[in-house]
């Protein structure tokens, strides 16, 4: 549409001259050599990888592949590690267990010989009463 108005105003001038100056006006809506020089080049394009160098990346199926296969060794260091605590909970459960026996056991002879004590200074007493009394 704007071509036709161009035309239209510039027929009088000669048919040469107004495609010319169409033309021209189009010419500046492409690209320049300057405005060229700022895109990819070949060479630049060497950089990028290529499809032989993506097929060694991972695919969605291979990383949900790995996610499952970390799952299971996750789970399987976590049983291994529950394994382990029960097994150090045994053993601080057991020397825990002789600890207490021997608490137990030293109690008892402690209440032996307190027993035993009273009794002592009991038959003192009753020697010393006798004592006093043969006096």
């Amino acid at each position: 549409m704007l071509m036709k108005q161009k035309v239209k105003r510039n027929k009088t001038s000669g048919s040469g001259s107004v495609i010319k100056t169409i033309l021209r006006e189009e010419l500046k809506n492409f690209a320049t050599k300057d405005d060229l020089k700022n895109f990819a080049t070949k060479d630049d394009l060497k950089n990028f990888a290529t499809k032989d160098d993506l097929k060694n990346f991972a695919t969605k199926d291979d990383l949900s592949d790995f996610k499952i296969e970390i799952f299971a060794e996750i789970s399987k260091a976590e049983l291994k590690t529950l394994d382990r605590e029960q097994a150090y909970h045994s053993d601080v459960m057991t020397q825990f267990d002789k600890i207490m026996k021997k608490l137990e056991t030293m109690r008892e002879e402690s209440e032996i010989d307190n027993f035993q004590r009273d009794e002592k200074i009991e038959n003192h007493e009753k020697r010393i009463k006798r004592l006093e009394i043969a006096q």
